[in-house]
């Protein structure tokens, strides 16, 4: 083993110094000295140099005489040409023209708009004469699809009886107020007083009113009655309003507005 270490190393010695030797030999054939070739490029270049300069300084001066005339003669023209200063405008008439259209538009009145309001309670008034009539009329739609053509009948050839009283056709009764079928207080028509007005209800504008007094809501106490069941009842029918009469709790509001003087006040329940 020692033997193959001592060989293996003779052979490595023996290797590096071929290679040293063959180095030598190389640079020693293709070196050039650089300081040499510097120089000579050096002199090239000044030689080149010195060339130009020569060859520039046989070249004849650039008269430049003419080009001076013209400058002095574009310079001349530009002073002789005379530029008028603008005059100041007088702005003073189109001032004054604007301080007078001002002054006519300040003049200007807005007429008022006309009160509307007692043509308002006149159409209230004609709706709240209409639904007796409104309420008489869907009773008559309800008996007419109600009815059953009865089988025929032989003819009964008696005497007509007598005919019914003008005065009453005439002056008909008014029909009595009564409460709407499947609702607690829902009236059908305005029969204790003129109707209160709905819009003192926080949250009741003028057109929601109108869908109360369709749905036979006219005054206060109704209102101030509903239970909880009667609350969401009328909800369901205000599908544009949904959920207004609990948000401004109208109950608590009708409850306060119904104990003013001039609130129409809750009819006795008739004597059983």
């Amino acid at each position: 083993m020692g033997f193959l270490l001592v060989k293996m190393l003779f052979l490595l010695g023996l290797a590096a110094a071929g290679g040293a030797g063959f180095a030598y030999w190389w640079f020693r054939r293709h070196y050039e000295d650089i300081s040499l070739e510097y120089a000579r490029s050096r002199e090239e270049w000044l030689a080149w140099r010195r060339g130009f300069e020569e060859r520039l300084a046989a070249r004849p001066p650039v008269d430049l005489e003419p080009v001076s005339a013209q400058v002095a003669a574009v310079h001349a023209a530009v002073s002789d040409i005379d530029i008028p200063v603008p005059e100041r405008v007088d702005l003073a008439p189109v001032h004054a023209r604007l301080d007078e259209l001002g002054r006519q538009v300040g003049e200007i009145r807005v007429p008022e708009p006309p009160d509307l309001s007692s043509t308002d309670k006149r159409l209230t008034a004609i709706e709240h004469a209409l639904f007796p009539l409104q309420t008489r009329l869907d009773e008559l739609a309800s008996a007419v699809r109600a009815l059953r053509m009865p089988e025929p009948q032989a003819l009964d050839l008696q005497p007509v009886p007598e005919p019914f009283d003008e005065a009453y056709i005439e002056n008909p009764s008014t029909p009595e107020v009564a409460v709407r079928e499947g609702s607690k207080n829902l009236l059908t028509h305005p029969g204790h007083g003129e109707p209160d007005d709905l819009t003192q209800i926080k949250g009741v504008p003028k057109v929601l009113e109108r869908k109360l007094h369709k749905m036979g809501v006219f005054y206060f106490w109704q209102i101030a009655e509903w239970s909880a069941d009667d609350v969401r009842q009328v909800d369901s029918q205000l599908p544009q309003f949904q959920g207004c009469i609990e948000r401004d709790d109208w109950v608590h509001q009708a409850s306060e507005l119904a104990n003013l003087p001039t609130a129409a006040p809750r009819p006795e329940p008739p004597p059983h």
